[in-house]
């Protein structure tokens, strides 16, 4: 009674948000099917486009951004609601590309059915392990997954984001999926307003037009209404076990790792911005007319795209690291991060020589990265000098290897769904491309925080996190 009564105060106390919600939702709705009707004639026509594209998108990272930071408890470290919205981007990839294997899953089922079926007993196949039901059960499985259990581990991450940015509380969020409480709520959810009001269209159609015209309307205000409240509740829901758990842990590495996060927001922004930047210009290019200045602008165009890419690693990497006062200038820094690059082409001819299934996979992906990378991040802040000592320390600790095997891991499995899942192309492929690259983006500054995280803890002389305060400024 005590978790129901927290809940409705909370909701009472984010009414205007609750009607926003409400009142907002469907004109976005509406105005996404608008921007499906947009022909792409004309340079303008595609302009206008991603104008749309981009306010919508916009306006519904805030509406739910402010929702979730509403129904909330407010620890004393928002971050803005502009930076808590951008940070749903990630989360809003992950969720699509989740779906998007679970799609893929789903065309899989019926032969997985009948392969199953075929491998069965005499008996068992019957009876029991039938192809109708395995193919109900398989159905079903894949039904909980994306209903259930993505949106149950994703949805705590991306409230805690949209409230502290990426300063993300990885310890509270882990014992909110240990609880049975927020299980039990996702479950409801997930019933009364997905799969109840799936049913209200099972029945065959009867009656004069307008009686059928009423009821459809009938129907699908209810599940608008069913759709929207049930969000809100389980946000709402998620508030208050959120609340119920002990205070953020200080000084493990997953909390220095989104401390820094935090404190270089605005280059992590800059780099997804990038990302989208580059997805866009291919389709963009191709959708406009023939005019004779159009070769002429994609090869500078890409030059500066590269150029950028650089300079904003090297701005990335100088903001993460500890300054000991052997900080050189930017120039120098991008110098030497390429002299140290130099050598990734030579590693990369030696593996292609080398006509191993499994082994330049492990020394291309892992080890590599591994080895190098630490000197290429030091470089863009010491230059040549480097602090060789701190930087083999991490070189050789099991943690900074299992942060790379992990990251290699997940771009691995990134690549291998775009190719067999992603299949589309023209704009229809856009948001799919776009989300396989935001996700490959978002392991990339992981794995750049994490060897700060490491790197800025082999001093012994100060905190990690004091030491990156200062950096804010560049």
């Amino acid at each position: 009674m005590i978790l129901l009564k927290d809940l409705f105060r909370r909701l009472r106390l984010s009414r205007r948000w609750i009607a926003a919600q409400y009142l907002l939702t469907l004109p976005l709705i509406l105005l996404g099917f608008v921007w499906l009707l947009i022909p792409e004639k004309h340079a303008w026509q595609v302009a206008l486009t991603f104008l749309l594209a981009f306010v919508i998108a916009v306006s519904a990272l805030e509406l739910q951004a402010g929702a979730m930071r509403s129904l909330a408890n407010d620890n004393g470290k928002r971050v803005k609601l502009l930076w808590g919205a951008c940070s749903l981007l990630f989360w809003i990839a992950l969720v699509w590309l989740c779906w998007a294997v679970l799609d893929w899953c789903d065309e899989q089922i019926p032969q997985c059915a009948g392969y199953l079926n075929s491998k069965a007993p005499a008996h068992w196949r019957a009876r029991l392990l039938t192809y109708d039901h395995i193919y109900l059960w398989m159905t079903y499985l894949e039904w909980v997954l994306r209903w259930i259990v993505v949106p149950a581990k994703v949805i705590p991450y991306a409230i805690a984001s949209a409230q502290s940015g990426w300063r993300v509380p990885v310890r509270r969020i882990l014992q909110l999926l240990w609880s049975w409480r927020w299980w039990l709520g996702v479950a409801v959810v997930a019933l009364v307003c997905v799969l109840l009001p799936s049913h209200f269209y099972s029945a065959a159609p009867h009656g004069s037009a307008l009686a059928q015209g009423v009821r459809v309307g009938g129907k699908l205000a209810a599940s608008y209404l069913l759709g929207v409240g049930g969000w809100l509740l389980l946000l709402g829901w998620a508030g208050v076990l959120f609340g119920q758990l002990k205070p953020i842990p200080q000084g493990d590495a997953l909390t220095d790792l989104f401390d820094l996060l935090q404190a270089s927001r605005k280059w992590v922004g800059m780099q997804f911005g990038w990302t989208l930047l580059l997805v866009l210009f291919v389709p963009v290019m191709r959708n406009l007319p023939e005019v004779s200045w159009k070769d002429w602008i994609i090869v500078p165009f890409l030059l500066l795209l590269l150029i950028a890419w650089i300079v904003l690693q090297a701005r990335m990497m100088r903001s993460l690291l500890v300054d000991r006062g052997r900080r050189v200038r930017l120039i120098q820094g991008i110098l030497s991060m390429l002299l140290w690059t130099a050598l990734a082409p030579i590693v990369a001819l030696v593996l292609y020589l080398w006509h191993t299934p499994i082994a330049p996979w492990l020394a291309g992906w892992i080890a590599t990265p591994a080895i190098l990378l630490p000197f290429v991040i030091v470089s863009a802040l010491c230059g040549l000098i480097l602090p060789w000592r701190r930087v083999l320390r991490v070189v050789a600790a099991w943690r900074w290897w299992l942060g790379v095997s992990l990251a290699a891991l997940g771009v691995e499995f990134v690549v291998q769904i775009s190719r067999n899942v992603f299949s589309t192309s023209g704009w229809i492929a856009v948001p799919n491309i776009g989300v396989a690259s935001l996700i490959v983006t978002g392991i990339w500054i992981l794995l750049l925080g994490w060897f700060a995280v490491l790197f800025n803890r082999t001093s012994t002389s100060v905190e990690p996190i004091e030491l990156s305060r200062p950096v804010i400024a560049e």
